[in-house]
């Protein structure tokens, strides 16, 4: 059999053991690019009608659809195996990941989000780009479906190139890389990102006075043709040139990027894969845990790996729900998620009702994702959702129970890390017994496993084995895992929950920390209590619904050392 390729980033283009094979344009081309675009998939025979002669099909269209599709396999043939299969009701396109330059883009991209070697990851970037013959799909017929795909994927490519600048700018090579931006704005002029790119990438070229110059011929460009100011990003960046502030990288990021150290959720990360596969319909997704559990990092790396599925953006704010200050208000939520889509603060409305209608027209159109992050409870939420087109991933300590049963949201529980995960973020792989022992006594929480590592790594002489056995003493556990830092101490964390219940609540967690074993049952809770088990069940309810207990059936619960260590004192 002979190898196909079939590419799509630039004109149609395909070829068999090397040999190029000529594909009539037209209506040959627009099934051949419906079918590759979704390669292995059976795409129905009304939809490729529909996307071959859009609202205006002959009357013998399913005629005519045979004949293209019996055209095409005689064309492909010589490859010596069935490349487009039928079944009843429609046809399949049968070739390998790689054997489409779109899918080999998509996979290389996917590769390079996953690498730890920043060398790897640029290499990887470079052969996906380097796919890259033109614009996608130019050449084809300009059907509205035509258009909006080659527009979602030329904003893959760009989310590519932005990472690989990105990697080259902080890797010491920001020369290498202006020519290219000034390039990409050519055709991109209203792109922020790249503008901040090449603002940084000037100033770290010791360029500063063109770096200043850039900022504000794109100030005027944005105020000139679309009556804007600079994002607030944008804005800040300028500044730090302005007055030779140490720039991060992430000054031109797109609010949301990878988190540093992350590992382990595989699980979890196919999850959210699978509930937001189709990101064209709209989805709220919850994923709630104990505090410390790495709900935030885990929503951010997720959103991050997956720029991809989301063209029109990514946008994080913090609610504030568990949190040392107070919540954001619906107000103040409102205008955040306003500035973070680029409206300039004098545009953002006075008052919720309008923000509210502000918030949705401005994403109504566009495919982003758009992540609320520390949520305090439903209420808090339900006026930030975006409406029936939006996409929307919320992490919260409380269960949030209510949007899964009145607003179709899918929870996912975020439990502490596995052993194996856990001595992973310590890279504690000398002796695997006591870092298996200091995840059990960190509870597989992440904040607290990281001060153990930072500990590990900061106090001379300490080992893995003297700082378990100090660990081991539970009068001493929470002093050895504060920080000085309360956004860092896992008694403060811990305790943040516990400030929302009510007396009854707070003082069965006191008892069942002090007088119950890490497992017990409800009938155990009622005893301690001095409760009947309707009231006991109630209260354990409370307790499990904001994850400071763990329910493991009907009538068992569990409560970890750390946050009984919280509870009692």
């Amino acid at each position: 059999m002979n190898g196909v390729r079939i590419g799509l980033l630039g004109e149609l283009e395909v070829r068999i053991a090397g040999q190029p094979v000529v594909v009539p344009p037209g209506k040959q081309q627009l099934v051949l690019t419906a079918l590759a675009v979704r390669r292995g998939e059976f795409v129905t025979t009304d939809e490729l009608i529909d996307q071959v002669w859009a609202e205006a099909p002959p009357a013998a269209a399913r005629t005519t659809l045979r004949g293209h599709v019996k055209r095409l396999r005689a064309q492909l043939s010589s490859a010596g195996r069935h490349v487009i299969e039928s079944r009843r009701g429609g046809y399949r396109l049968v070739v390998a990941e790689e054997e489409t330059d779109l899918h080999r883009f998509r996979l290389l991209w996917r590769q390079a989000r996953a690498c730890a070697d920043t060398g790897v990851e640029l290499a990887t970037l470079r052969a996906a780009l380097d796919l890259w013959r033109g614009p996608a799909l130019s050449g084809l017929d300009p059907l509205p479906w035509v258009a909006q795909l080659a527009a979602g994927v030329e904003e893959e490519r760009l989310q590519a190139v932005e990472r690989h600048v990105e990697l080259l700018i902080g890797t010491g090579r920001a020369t290498a890389v202006l020519d290219d931006l000034r390039r990409e704005l050519v055709a991109h002029p209203f792109r922020e990102t790249l503008w901040g790119q090449l603002i940084l990438g000037l100033h770290r070229a010791g360029r500063t006075a063109d770096a200043l110059l850039t900022y504000d011929k794109v100030r005027r460009l944005l105020a000139d043709r679309l009556g804007v100011e600079p994002s607030t990003r944008l804005r800040a960046l300028h500044q730090q040139v302005l007055t030779e502030e140490p720039v991060r990288d992430d000054s031109v990021a797109s609010g949301i990027t990878a988190v540093p150290g992350f590992v382990g959720r595989q699980r979890e990360l196919a999850a959210l894969d699978e509930l937001f596969d189709d990101c064209q319909a709209p989805r709220v997704v919850v994923v709630d845990g104990p505090a410390g559990v790495g709900k935030t990092a885990l929503a951010l790396h997720w959103a991050s790996s997956a720029a991809h599925r989301f063209p029109g953006g990514r946008i994080c704010v913090n609610l504030r729900g568990f949190h040392p200050r107070a919540p954001l208000s619906t107000g103040e939520a409102l205008a955040e998620l306003l500035r973070g889509l680029g409206i300039a603060e004098g545009d953002i409305p006075a008052g919720v009702p309008a923000r509210v209608t502000a918030f949705r027209d401005a994403i109504r159109h566009r495919r982003m994702l758009v992540v609320l992050d520390n949520a305090r409870d439903a209420a808090q939420v339900r006026p930030l959702l975006p409406g029936p087109a939006g996409t929307v991933l919320i992490t919260s300590q409380d269960q949030l129970r209510g949007l899964v049963v009145h607003n179709a949201a899918c929870r996912i529980n975020l439990a502490p890390l596995t052993p194996r995960e856990g001595m992973a973020l310590v890279a504690a792989e000398s002796d695997p017994e006591l870092a298996y022992e200091l995840v059990e006594l960190c509870a597989g929480l992440p904040l607290a496993l990281r001060i153990a590592a930072e500990q590990l790594s900061r106090i001379p002489g300490l080992t893995l084995a003297r700082l378990v056995h100090e660990l081991r003493d539970e009068q001493n556990r929470l002093g050895l895992l504060e920080t000085g830092d309360e956004s860092a101490s896992v008694r403060t964390v811990l305790r943040r929950a516990h400030e929302l219940l009510g007396p009854d609540e707070a003082d069965l967690l006191r008892t069942l920390a002090r007088g119950a074993k890490a497992e017990f049952e409800l009938t155990d809770a009622a005893r301690l209590a001095g409760v009947d088990l309707s009231r006991a069940r109630s209260l354990l309810s409370t307790l499990v619904s904001v994850n400071l207990l763990q329910q493991r059936s009907l009538r068992g619960y569990y409560l970890h050392e750390l946050q009984r260590a919280v509870a009692a004192g």
